[in-house]
């Protein structure tokens, strides 16, 4: 690869599967890899990791004295990335994503190919879900793959992209979102023509395994992302009203669904706590 790339994933009190990351990474021609470490334990799993890889320079972990989430822990990571190698590509890897061989040269070629994208992004298998582009219905809050709904844009999944940090204004991802919502807006913010979508699978990835897709923490935060995104892709005070109504309806309807097929109430509580989650950020 002429582009130097270093990797960079972020570790939640899961050594296991953040060190499968940092191999696939370095087996992949990975310059090197920094674990952003946002365990929030005393430095119990920073430690760990260190240890780990103590025989291979190439790998850093910071420790992050509170957990800052997935938008700010990048933005942090990719800040750190520059200061050591400042002239770096970023590949950014999810802790329970692995590699597969040949994908950094692939999605660096995407991005030497397209001079104005800003990432490259390939599918990738989520544990037998092959997902690519998403597009999100920004009405209704709606998800489709690979075919946009009417009044949809493409985002990219956050579990797998390759940044080119020169081309843009850093940072990265809007740290309003703390988990959840940050990959829509960058793709709102970026557009279609500043992503390169590889359509290849390059990258299996596990799927929510810190947060355990279905628990109160997935619901609350995923929430809590369409809930902030209402307002942040309203281009005017009609608008900011109309997506806010949208949502009302289109998430309400699912949290009833997704109750009464759990019959549990987790999904009707973690709407509400989303939303009050997101009215805190906007005060």
């Amino acid at each position: 690869m002429d582009r130097l790339i270093v990797g960079l994933t972020l570790n939640y009190r899961d050594a296991e599967r953040t060190s499968r990351c940092i191999a696939s990474l370095l087996a992949d021609g990975a310059a090197g890899v920094l674990v952003w470490d946002n365990s929030e334990n005393d430095g119990v799993s920073a430690r760990e990791l260190d240890q780990r890889w103590a025989r291979e320079p190439r790998v850093i972990v910071e420790l992050s004295a509170r957990n800052l989430g997935f938008a700010a822990g990048v933005n942090r990571g990719i800040e750190a990335i520059l200061t050591r190698w400042p002239q770096a590509w970023v590949m950014l890897l999810n802790n329970d994503a692995v590699l597969q061989r040949g994908a950094l040269v692939t999605l660096a070629s995407a991005l030497n190919d397209q001079p104005r994208a800003v990432i490259a992004y390939p599918r990738v298998d989520h544990g037998g879900q092959v997902i690519g582009t998403v597009y999100y219905q920004r009405w209704f809050a709606l998800l489709r793959f690979d075919r946009p709904w009417p009044g949809s844009f493409p985002y990219p999944s956050g579990s797998a992209l390759l940044i080119a940090p020169e081309r843009t204004a850093l940072p990265l991802f809007d740290e309003d979102f703390f988990m959840y919502g940050e990959d829509v807006m960058l793709g709102w913010r970026l557009g279609a023509a500043r992503m390169a979508h590889v359509p290849q699978v390059l990258v299996w990835h596990e799927g929510s395994a810190s947060s355990r897709n279905g628990s109160v923490f997935y619901e609350t935060y995923t929430a809590a992302g369409h809930w902030l995104l209402a307002r942040k892709l309203a281009r005017s005070p009609l608008e900011d009203a109309t997506l806010l109504a949208g949502r009302v309806l289109g998430l309400g309807a699912r949290a009833a669904a997704r109750a009464l097929r759990s019959r549990s109430l987790v999904p009707l509580s973690a709407l509400l706590e989303g939303w009050r989650i997101a009215r805190r950020v906007r005060s």
